[in-house]
């Protein structure tokens, strides 16, 4: 083969190989947006909630807090939303093990806002 063919066919590899890393790293980036949505939409449920329960228990003294319908509403909402968080952590590790890649493959300046935990 001439250099030309060999600086063509590395060049298409390399391409290739680009192409495949950027549509991983899009893919990826995606879902940890997605994934840091939902835990902001957990805070703004617990932030309710926590509304909510003072007033009923400084303001109405109400006892049974856990029988008041707008709290078990913004319950249920943050189990969806829990789950829905549990969802996207799966679909992550599934496009990393679709790709290959590990933790240690991929950093970024948000991957321990991913592994925490909703605040709550």
């Amino acid at each position: 083969m001439s250099f030309w063919e060999d600086f063509t066919k590395m060049f298409k590899k390399g391409v290739t190989v680009v192409a495949k890393k950027t549509d991983e790293y899009t893919k990826i980036g995606k879902i940890k947006v997605d994934i840091i949505g939902i835990k902001r939409d957990i805070d703004k449920q617990f932030t309710q909630l926590g509304g909510k329960v003072y007033q009923l228990i400084a303001e109405e003294n109400d006892t049974k807090i856990a029988s008041n319908e707008d709290v078990k509403e913004i319950v249920n909402k943050v189990k969806e939303l829990s789950g829905n968080l549990a969802d996207k952590k799966e679909e992550l590790e599934r496009v990393r093990e679709e790709y290959g890649e590990s933790d240690d493959d991929i950093q970024d300046v948000a991957a321990e806002e991913i592994e925490d935990e909703p605040k709550g």
